[in-house]
């Protein structure tokens, strides 16, 4: 268990600095001690990090997002809608700064801004792949929120009240993250691993450059939701692993997670992925498994690219995962462009091959002909 530093030990080298001397207009980079995932030894440490995007310390304020507290919200899927009882207000970071070093004063302060850190990486990461700058702006993380979700029998879900992280559009003026309590004596938690924080970025990207786009057509029925949601899972953890490496970033945070996700699996799409996004409402569909396959497939791509074996363990450079990676975001704006009135998985896969070298389309032809089999006809950059 992590345990806070004495800030006795810090006052005798430190100088206080005032909550005033926090605040600025312009981004600035702040050197500052946090929680961090340590995959060499698969657990929580402490770890000097840059922060560049900040434009309020103390409030935890910047360009990659805004940290408020003290949210409780209702989710209410019986009578589908969303009940707010307290709205989230500014923060306070304290820190004592020791060289050019901030080190935070409380667990609170250590945890958000490890979490700030994290969405910032995501974002960053977005803008070296193509995303423009300011592109997502506004968007609000809400720390330690109370969440109670009531499902659609009326009865209160338990499991989603603690130790979780995930992206949630109510409307188009109130997007953001939702950090809620999280322990660090067991695992690592959702919200201190950057996979999942990145994970939860990308849907804030599908949502702007797809979602958005294609409201007037979901809205009427005309696109086929399902397949949607799984691009959309499947997307989330292609740039998770593009930006941590870990084809299996999801295992130290969630051990015996039903659905696969994996990338280094071998997963080949089946018949009964069509039958269940064609059929299945979207409450009973379950959007991981086509996601699973998404993923994987991208990463097997990388992996080929990079001259690795076949289905092996090596694991791709970042320039390789950075090239998939912008292919893999070009393909999102073209299919929000596109505007289709019915969409099915093969739309972003030709999207996709569209987006490679003609040295690279052979190569993604020949993963996707061993795991799209079914529809690979349909890909026309592969005939």
């Amino acid at each position: 268990m992590i345990k806070m530093r004495s800030s006795i030990y810090f006052l005798l080298f430190a100088s206080i600095f005032s909550s005033l001397l926090f605040i600025g207009c312009k981004e600035s980079s702040y050197d500052i001690e946090m929680l961090a995932h340590d995959p060499e030894t698969d657990s929580i440490v402490y770890k000097v990090n840059t922060v560049e995007t900040l434009t309020d310390l103390h409030r935890l304020e910047g360009r990659a997002t805004t940290v408020l507290g003290g949210l409780s919200i209702e989710l209410d899927y019986q009578l589908q809608e969303v009940r707010w009882n307290e709205v989230g207000s500014s923060v306070a970071f304290n820190a004592l700064k020791a060289g050019d070093v901030y080190y935070p004063e409380d667990y609170s302060s250590l945890a958000m801004i490890s979490v700030y850190y994290g969405i910032e990486r995501a974002m960053l990461f977005f803008e070296s792949v193509g995303m423009e700058k300011n592109r997502l702006e506004n968007l609000e993380t809400y720390y330690f929120a109370e969440v109670i979700s009531i499902d659609e029998l009326g009865q209160i879900e338990d499991e989603a009240a603690a130790n979780n992280a995930f992206y949630m559009p109510i409307d188009e003026n109130d997007r953001g993250f939702y950090i809620l309590p999280f322990t660090i004596d067991v695992g690592v938690p959702l919200s201190m691993n950057p996979g999942v924080l990145t994970h939860e970025y990308t849907h804030a990207v599908f949502q702007e450059l797809i979602l958005d786009n294609l409201t007037n057509g979901l809205a009427a029925g005309q696109v086929n939701d399902n397949y949607l949601y799984g691009l959309n899972e499947g997307l989330a953890d292609v740039f998770a692993v593009a930006l941590t490496g870990d084809p299996d970033y999801i295992r130290p945070s969630i051990s015996d997670i039903q659905v696969t996700r994996n990338a280094a699996e071998i997963i080949e799409y089946k018949a009964v992925y069509d039958m269940d996004a064609e059929s299945l409402g979207p409450l009973q569909f379950n959007p991981y498994v086509i996601g699973a396959f998404v993923s994987a497939t991208l990463y097997e791509m990388e992996r080929r690219f990079q001259g690795l074996p076949s289905n092996s363990t090596g694991i791709p450079g970042l320039a390789m995962r950075q090239e998939v990676a912008t292919a893999a975001f070009s393909s999102m704006k073209a299919l929000g462009d596109y505007g289709a009135e019915y969409f099915v998985l093969t739309d972003f896969f030709n999207q996709l091959l569209s987006q490679f070298s003609a040295a690279r389309q052979p190569v993604a032809c020949q993963v996707l002909a061993e795991r799209y089999a079914i529809h690979y006809s349909e890909l026309e950059v592969c005939h």
